[in-house]
């Protein structure tokens, strides 16, 4: 399979009805691993599924991929940090840490929504922030709409005007 939204649908496509279910797990492995782009998914899921449908199964990929990510990182984040007592936890990570939670949720947010900041660091930041998860998955939930729906747009879009 190679990353690209026209190829990634083909072989989506494959999975009949299951490829709601084989999309949100490719999400989650994406968001997993934290550096890799899911624009070509997202367009996929435009194709496939068309715009509103393919936001829906891109957001809730998204969303589901991030909690898991943040329950992963935590359990190993919190050995390393255990084993370099407290070694991590630098003057910036200590501010966000003694934050209030609004501002730990915009600090979040603003990184969310930042197109170039990778969605593993602002999961680890949360982390090592010991930020609760309902603030992180505000976070996430509003600040990766606005990125999904410009993936979901340009895909189709994309796609579209190919085809005419």
């Amino acid at each position: 399979m190679t990353i690209d939204a026209t190829a990634t649908a083909e072989w989506l496509s494959q999975f009949g009805m299951m490829a709601v279910l084989v999309s949100i797990s490719l999400n989650v492995a994406i968001s997993i691993t934290g550096v890799l782009p899911s624009v070509f998914l997202s367009g996929a899921n435009a194709i496939i599924f068309g715009p509103a449908l393919g936001f829906t199964v891109s957001l809730l990929g998204e969303v589901i991929g991030a909690q898991a990510a943040y329950w992963l990182y935590h359990k190993g984040l919190m050995r390393v940090r255990r084993a370099q007592s407290g070694a991590l936890t630098g003057r910036w990570i200590k501010a966000f840490l003694h934050a209030a939670p609004s501002k730990q949720l915009g600090l979040l947010l603003a990184g969310r929504l930042a197109p170039f900041i990778p969605s593993g660091a602002v999961t680890v930041v949360a982390v090592l922030g010991n930020v609760p998860l309902l603030i992180f998955m505000t976070s996430t939930i509003v600040g990766k709409a606005p990125s999904v729906a410009a993936e979901i747009w340009l895909g189709y879009s994309l796609y579209e005007w190919i085809l005419k």
